[in-house]
């Protein structure tokens, strides 16, 4: 009795100028459990100086796997992606990015994750365990499945990524939404989503300049644009309207200080909510003053993501918030 082979994986990996973050995954990837005669990496390099490409010459010349390497000069990584899906072999593709360190399981169980009828199958990403969190950072942590198909950890059959064109072309060069779209082009296809949770990778915590860490969100932007493409991502809003209870806490919040000048003083008790939410957000701070700075540091952040929702939705003509 012939045992069938299990499907073939193309492990897709966009990266710039982060050489040894780099190389830290693709030793990862090279100790799979995972077969390894039956899974490819692909590396999309958005040109630096730093090394990399020859860095990642003398690691495929002794690699277990089969890795292949390209030398771009793109504007984003959805476009080393996109390009990477007419390279690719596989019957299943992989995403993960330079930033992020694999698990020995995490292909086994992506892969395992499929049943007919899935197309996507997200998994579990963590802050590195072995970093210190940080009063400002930049990292990601997803524990259960996302509306936003974040491709730091999916993995996508090739039919379902390929009959849906990939990436849209208005994201190309874009850095934020292009992950969410292709997503919900491949659900509104018919095919259906899973959640893989050993499927882990750890993802790097990075120190967030103060600047950056107030401007990052204006990316969020992009929401009301996708909403408006796809009405049915309402229904992974919060009350339909609101992207978490967070930012319609805030906007009440605007609407108490607005009431507070126009009515009467009583009126910025409304504000306590926002208070609240950010308070029980905070809880990995055990210090009540840093829980308290944070707040007070975070508004201009909450202000700079209403700012960036309200304006995309006069924009799109769509209310999201």
């Amino acid at each position: 009795m012939t045992t069938a082979l299990p499907p073939f994986v193309s492990v897709i990996v966009p990266t710039r100028g982060r050489r040894e973050m780099l190389l830290r995954l693709l030793r990862s990837l090279f100790a799979q459990t995972y077969p390894k005669d039956r899974f490819e990496i692909l590396v999309i390099h958005n040109w630096t100086p730093d090394g990399t490409e020859e860095a990642v010459a003398a690691l495929a010349a002794g690699a277990p796997v089969a890795l292949r390497y390209w030398r771009k000069d793109y504007a984003a990584p959805t476009d080393s992606r996109h390009f990477a899906l007419g390279e690719a072999t596989g019957g299943i593709f992989a995403f993960t990015d330079d930033d992020c360190e694999a698990t020995a399981d995490w292909l086994s169980a992506g892969v395992a994750g499929f049943a007919d009828g899935i197309g996507v199958v997200q998994g579990c990403t963590l802050p590195r365990p072995d970093q210190p969190r940080r009063f400002l950072e930049k990292t990601i942590e997803i524990r259960d499945a996302t509306p936003y198909f974040e491709t730091c950890n999916i993995f996508y059959r090739r039919e379902a990524i390929l009959g849906v064109g990939g990436f849209s072309p208005e994201y190309h060069g874009r850095w934020y939404g292009e992950d969410t779209d292709l997503g919900w082009k491949v659900l509104r296809r018919g095919w259906r989503r899973g959640f893989a949770p050993a499927a882990l990778v750890h993802h790097e915590v990075f120190a967030a300049p103060l600047l950056a860490w107030l401007k990052e969100p204006l990316r969020l932007g992009v929401w009301p644009e996708l909403v408006r493409k796809f009405p049915e991502l309402r229904g992974e809003l919060w009350l339909g309207c609101f992207l978490s209870p967070e930012t319609a806490a805030f906007a009440l919040a605007v609407v108490a200080a607005v009431a507070a000048l126009a009515l009467h003083p009583a009126a910025l008790l409304a504000i306590l909510p926002y208070v609240v939410v950010r308070w029980h957000n905070g809880g990995r701070f055990g210090n009540p003053v840093l829980r308290l700075a944070r707040i007070a540091l975070g508004l201009p952040r909450a202000a700079a993501i209403f700012w960036a929702l309200a304006s995309a939705s006069v924009r799109h003509r769509t209310f999201v918030l």
